[in-house]
Formats: C-alpha cells, structure tokens, sequence
C-alpha cells in the first residue's frame, strides 16, 4: 500500500510539472503577443523577466523544459508569420512553402525561412528527394 501511495503521488507531481510546462508557454506566448503590439519597453523586459523564471521553475535541460521551449518556438514562429510545418505536403508544395516565406519576409524574419527549409527538409527521409528539395528551396531565396 505504501508503494502504491508513492507511486502515485510521483504521477501526480510528475503530471502536474508537465502541465505547468504547458501553463508557462502559453503565459510566455501571451506575454511575446502584447509585447510585440505594444511600443512599450518595460513590456518586453517583461518578458525577459517571465522566461528566466520559467526556466529556473523548469529546471533547464529537463524534459519539461524541453517540451516548453517547442511550445514557445511554435509561437514564435506564428508571430514572426512563419507557417508551421506540415509533413504532408508534397516536395513542390514544401519547396513553394519554403520559397514564398523567403520572398514575404523581411530581413529579420529571414532566419525562421531557414529553419522551415531545415524542418522540411527533416520530413523528407528519401535522400535523392531531399537533395532536390535542398537545391530547389536553396535557389529561391536568392
């Protein structure tokens, strides 16, 4: 009975982390919204502030940490107008994905181009595709 206790108790706290991880991205999600529509600074240290905080909560290098900062990165890369990956395009529609965020972005939002190609680029397993697709989403952006 007493391993039973315990083991539940572990489930708990364990689940209950996970979800916390969940709570701090979306509170850090909605902090980054109204710090990028807001021209106030102290909104963005703001910001600053909350994620050394949830790191610290989240003990950084943990699985929890980890599973917060994919979550974060997906919103980042919604406010940045960067689409999320989807696996089940085809290789031209991946490519014209990749092509038309290099076209559309400024200079700033560019590097999250390179991440979607890098992102597309990991969904595609059969090397010869991949290597056309690199060749192809690489010449767009010139």
């Amino acid at each position: 009975m007493k391993n039973i206790t315990i083991l539940f108790f572990l489930l708990v706290i364990s689940i209950s982390v996970f979800a916390n991880a969940e709570t701090k991205s979306k509170e850090m999600c909605e902090c980054l919204k109204n710090a990028k529509t807001s021209q106030n600074e102290s909104d963005k240290k703001k910001c600053l502030t909350l994620r050394e905080k949830h790191v610290k909560a989240l003990k950084k290098g943990s699985k929890h940490h980890e599973s917060y900062l994919k979550s974060l990165n997906s919103c980042e890369q919604e406010l940045a107008g960067i689409p999320q990956v989807d696996s089940n395009l085809t290789l031209e529609e991946k490519t014209k994905v990749v092509c038309d965020c290099m076209k559309n972005a400024s200079n700033q939002n560019r590097m999250g181009c390179f991440k979607l190609q890098s992102d597309y680029a990991k969904t595609i397993s059969d090397l010869e595709e991949k290597k056309a697709f690199n060749i192809k989403s690489q010449s767009c952006g010139e």
